[in-house]
Parts: structure tokens; sequence; C-alpha cells
């Protein structure tokens, strides 16, 4: 097999989420302006470096436990200010809903999904 393109698929879908305006919707009205920006630039990639295989890595867990104990300031700056929500990182209300389906579309054509 020849080379294959590994994704920081949460660094691409907040730059897509980011870069794009939220008007841009499913026929359902939800945002898709991550889905779109996303698959956009993955086309890009894929298009430039041909790659035999494609793998996105997701944050399943992104301030694993291990990594606050070896630096306890890690991400520290991404925490929220209210006690009650320690330990979430604050992610827009419409981004939510977009991850799963980026995720979903990876899986169904066949990007593996890892993390």
């Amino acid at each position: 097999m020849g080379p294959v393109m590994l994704l920081d698929a949460a660094t691409l879908y907040y730059r897509a989420y980011y870069a794009l305006p939220d008007s841009l919707v499913s026929p359902s009205g939800m945002p898709v302006n991550a889905v779109r920006g996303f698959f956009d630039g993955l086309r890009t990639l894929r298009d430039r470096y041909a790659p035999e295989g494609i793998v996105a890595a997701w944050d399943a867990d992104w301030r694993p436990q291990w990594r606050v104990d070896l630096l306890p300031s890690y991400k520290t700056h991404r925490l929220a200010d209210d006690d009650s929500v320690a330990d979430l990182e604050a992610v827009p209300d419409t981004l939510s809903p977009q991850i799963d389906v980026i995720a979903d579309i990876c899986t169904a054509v066949g990007i593996a999904v890892v993390g």
C-alpha cells in the first residue's frame, strides 16, 4: 500500500466551521458549514497528495488524564470558567451536530475514523 493521509479531524472541522458562514444550511435548515468546509478541504488535500488511504483521527478525549498528570496546565485555556462545567470544552451549539455528520460521512465513504 502507498501513502496514507492522517487527518487531525478536529482541527479541520473547527477551521471549516469558523471559515464558512452558518448560512450554509441543509434542506431541513441545519447549519452544514463545517461539513461543507471539512469535505472541501479534504478533497483539496486528496487531490494534491493522492493518498491511497485516509484516516481521520478524532479527539475522543480532548484532555486525557495522563496528559494532565504529566503537564497540569495541558489545555487549561480551553476549560470553562464556571466550576460547574469545568473540564468541558466549549463547542458552539451549531457545531456539535455537524461533527456527528462528518464522522458518519467519513465512515460511509470508506475513511477510517479513529480516536
